[in-house]
């Protein structure tokens, strides 16, 4: 046991390694759909390509979509829509109205034109209370719902827990009542007629209110009695022969077939296999994407980050898929699949991208609707996103690529309608919006790209562009506070690229970190030489110890600049790199000749590291020493740089400085050949040909 948390401890990060790939297919397995995989597959109109099929058991034949909207719509067609009697309302607009016209019988009795009596009251009172009592017998309140219908349009009434029929012409609308109470009132002949009608007219109530829960629910349960079958299928029974064209009778057969197929579990031991077997073909993709990385892309599989980066994605696009698969799949061509490679290809590597693209498509294409086609159109949009990425340098080159698989995805659609309907009669205008809105959302690699970058710390080309623009405040402070190391980073970043042009590796990232790799002598510029004045040295009054703390603690101020800049950590790799552990060796003789015989503090004259670790870092170290050293030359000849660069160089190589790095020999007598004559152009040095 003391010895296994040793191995676990050493191990570990291949560990956590395994694990991701373990968390990603329990995921995938986890929302994949639970449905059994028909093994045919069958187009409208086409033969039928596989062997005679007889039913494996009894099943309903399902109606088509366009025979269950035609059901629906009679059904519905008859539905008598439900009111409500608001009782409580009505007679709160009676006692209203008994109210008022008592309030208002003092005023009438005084009239200058009229002379009543009580036996008036009584009568007016009565006449009031017979039209009220009539016409809200019954007030509808107007809804959509009656919209066009005519006066004899039955509906169901709702009154004391009670239902009945009613039509439209036993109740009354507002203008009708109105209509009525004006005609009745009239007959009274009465100059008192327009009073009483206002009283009433203030009294009235829509009392009939449309009740919509209670005719949705007779709406549902209308709906629900609608069989979605029709006929029966036997065990045994042949459904379709092979040549047999699939005709919509036979094809209906065969939906039904099939999705009662995928759906039918079983009992418990069929749909252990089921779930077994989904496990062990999902987890053996995955174990061949985790294979083909750690053998073929080892840059991606060594870093966790990338790996985490890499299957969230791929995971994320999983389970989206896999839902809109389940629950919508008329939508699955919405999907923007091809953003998987594009955000692949931008972070990592084109090859790694299109292989993990491919193991998704497989995954997909188990419950993908017409999986070849669906694998076909996907796979080969993919392949024309991740060729058009490039380095994505520039924004525009992700609208490039979004209509580039655009142009792909009608490519194959229209192929696709030769080679299976011989015309462009059935164009589906709908499919070709979908295909149109999944390149347009392509475009959402933008905001995901911005998120990554921060959430993993990696860069893309588009933030090292930004980063090397010289009016980049930091660089803009540099060139203000250090002109002269401002214009030494610019030479070494046109050096160390030029070289990684040739050699191979990540130009624009070493430029824009050779921009930054000095930016710590801001903090002391003038005890850098590049700074200095003529005539004035601030080291003449400093101990050589001193000075040399000062020189080494540049990369330190450096690194701490660049954080609180909020620079991404692979820029910060230059910054901690570019001297590795070499000792200030101007400083380190001069205090040993200063004090001779005696033992100097090395660790004061070194520099903490790290070495070089990535061929671009190696380079910024070469690059950045040379360029400072060919200043120092006199009258520079050929022969004094190539000395120079080879002794620099050289003495690097001894110290074990580039160890760490991945730089082969050939590579660093490349990248000192480059440096010899771009120094030679620098200085304007004429190369000496032979006679």
């Amino acid at each position: 046991m003391k010895s296994l948390f040793p191995k676990l401890q050493q191990y570990s990060y291949d560990l956590l390694k395994i694990l991701t790939f373990v968390v990603a297919v329990v995921i995938v397995v986890a929302v994949s759909p639970r449905e059994r995989i028909f093994k045919y597959e069958f187009s409208l109109g086409k033969p039928w390509k596989h062997k005679d099929l007889y039913a494996p058991f009894d099943f309903s034949v399902l109606k088509t979509q366009k025979q269950l909207s035609k059901e629906r719509q009679e059904v519905l067609k008859n539905l008598k829509p439900y009111f409500e009697y608001d009782e409580q309302a009505t007679k709160t607009g009676r006692a209203q109205l008994i109210k008022n016209f008592g309030e208002n019988w003092h005023f009438l009795s005084l009239k200058m034109d009229s002379v009543v009596s009580h036996q008036d009251s009584i009568t007016y009172l009565d006449a009031l209370l017979a039209v009220y009592d009539q016409v809200e017998h019954g007030i509808i309140r107007l809804n959509p719902v009656l919209e066009g219908k005519s006066k004899t349009f039955q509906i169901n009434l709702i009154r004391n827990n009670e239902v009945k029929e009613y039509n439209l012409s036993q109740l009354y609308t507002v203008k009708e009542a109105d209509n009525y109470a004006i005609n009745y009132l009239g007959q009274l002949n009465s100059p008192d007629s327009l009073m009483l009608f206002k009283l009433i007219d203030n009294a009235l109530v829509q009392n009939v209110i449309f009740a919509p829960k209670k005719t949705d629910m007779i709406r549902q349960e209308l709906i629900s009695k609608i069989s979605p079958t029709v006929g029966l299928v036997q065990k045994g029974e042949l459904i379709v022969s092979q040549g047999e064209l699939v005709t919509m009778t036979k094809y209906q057969q065969l939906i039904s077939l099939k999705r009662e197929y995928e759906q039918e579990i079983g009992n418990s031991k069929a749909w252990k296999f089921v779930y077994t077997g989904r496990i062990i073909l999902i987890s053996l993709l995955f174990f061949i994407e985790m294979m083909f990385l750690m053998v073929f892309m080892p840059s991606i599989y060594k870093e966790l980050k990338k790996l985490h980066l890499l299957l969230g994605t791929q995971v994320a696009l999983l389970m989206v898929s896999f839902y809109i698969f389940s629950y919508h799949p008329s939508w699955s061509y919405l999907i923007p699949y091809t953003i998987l490679p594009v955000i692949g290809a931008v972070f990592l590597d084109r090859r790694g991208a299109l292989v993990v693209y491919l193991i998704t498509l497989m995954l997909l294409g188990f419950y993908a609707p017409n999986s070849f086609e669906f694998f076909y159109t996907q796979f080969t949009a993919g392949f024309v996103a991740v060729f058009a990425v490039g380095q994505l340098s520039k924004r525009w080159h992700l609208v490039r690529i979004s209509i580039l698989v655009f142009i792909t995805y009608m490519l194959v659609y229209f192929s696709m309608l030769l080679v299976q309907e011989a015309t462009f009669a059935n164009i589906s205008t709908r499919f070709i919006l979908m295909l149109g809105g999944s390149s347009l959302l392509i475009l959402l690699a933008f905001p995901l790209i911005f998120v990554y970058e921060k959430l993993f710390g990696l860069v893309t080309q588009l933030t090292l562009l930004e980063l090397s623009n010289t009016n980049n405040p930091l660089l803009r402070e540099l060139a203000e506070k250090a002109p002269g190391t401002f214009q030494h980073s610019m030479q070494v970043a046109n050096l160390a690229s030029e070289v990684l042009y040739v050699i191979g590796g990540d130009a624009l990232l070493v430029r824009t970190g050779s921009l930054y790799h000095d930016v710590g002598k801001m903090k002391h510029p003038l005890f850098f030489v590049e700074n200095q004045p003529e005539g004035y040295n601030p080291h003449d009054e400093l101990s050589y110890e001193e000075s040399a703390r000062i020189i080494v603690g540049h990369v330190l101020a450096g690194i701490e600049m660049a954080r609180k800049a909020h620079l991404p950590e692979q820029i910060i790799d230059f910054i901690r790199t570019h001297h590795g552990t070499r000792r200030v060796e101007y400083f380190y003789r001069l205090e040993r000749k200063l004090n001779p015989g005696m033992e100097v503090n090395e660790t004061e004259f070194r520099y903490h590291g790290p070495v070089p670790f990535s061929r671009e870092t190696a380079v910024v170290m070469m690059a950045d020493s040379v360029e400072a050293a060919s200043r120092s030359l006199v009258s520079p000849t050929e022969q004094k740089i190539n000395d120079l660069v080879e002794l620099i160089v050289n003495s690097m190589m001894e110290s074990e400085q580039f160890n760490n790095a991945p730089i082969t020999l050939k590579e660093i007598t490349v990248a000192k050949k480059i440096l010899k004559k771009k120094l030679l152009n620098i200085h304007h040095v004429r190369i000496a040909y032979p006679d």
